[in-house]
């Protein structure tokens, strides 16, 4: 893997907290620089999907979302773009982003690893949303509902929003490392 790449994941990792579901600020500034040299890697799609993925891992939504548009033809591009505007509230836009992205192949893979924390950590004492991560645990996750809840996560329990806070990194430490070994296949 490239050095540059490695330098800006281990300062992603040195990340104490959880991302927030909405988050209201750019985590460190100063790694939007450096996220901007891969520009120098070339603008091969999957470089560009990286690029976006790590400004969004940085919580730089706006940049982000300038690179997911560049890359809305591709399957996985679509999947970054509805997360980042999931993480934005902009809610109908998110699931028009994650219906294109709908045949992903990590959704499974996603759905997989979310049952199995929820089975080992999850318990939400919100009735509804209760509901919801009950159905989660048994393989029944899909972006489109977790956005349903994140859109009513104002309105939950600081327990549940935590729980979803925990199944968001799922979703995207798994889409991360999907876009992570594209990028290095294509080197």
């Amino acid at each position: 893997m490239n050095a540059m790449i490695t330098a800006i994941i281990e300062d992603l990792e040195q990340r104490e907290e959880l991302q927030p579901l909405l988050p209201t600020q750019t985590w460190n500034v100063a790694l939007q620089e450096q996220i901007e040299e891969l520009n120098s890697l070339g603008s091969s799609t999957e470089n560009l999907t990286l690029i976006a993925a790590l400004h969004l891992r940085n919580d730089s939504l706006d940049i982000s979302h300038s690179y997911a548009q560049q890359i809305e033809h591709d399957i996985t591009g679509a999947y970054w773009h509805g997360i980042m505007h999931r993480m934005e509230g902009d809610y109908s836009n998110a699931k028009y982003w994650f219906w294109q992205a709908r045949k992903h192949p990590v959704m499974q893979r996603v759905k997989e690893k979310v049952a199995e924390w929820l089975e080992q950590n999850g318990q939400a004492t919100d009735n509804r949303s209760d509901e919801i991560v009950q159905s989660f645990q048994h393989g029944g996750w899909n972006s489109e509902s977790f956005t349903d809840l994140v859109q009513m996560s104002p309105k939950l329990n600081e327990e549940t929003r935590q729980i979803l806070v925990h199944i968001q990194a799922i979703e995207i430490a798994t889409l991360f490392q999907y876009t992570l070994a594209a990028v290095d296949n294509n080197f």
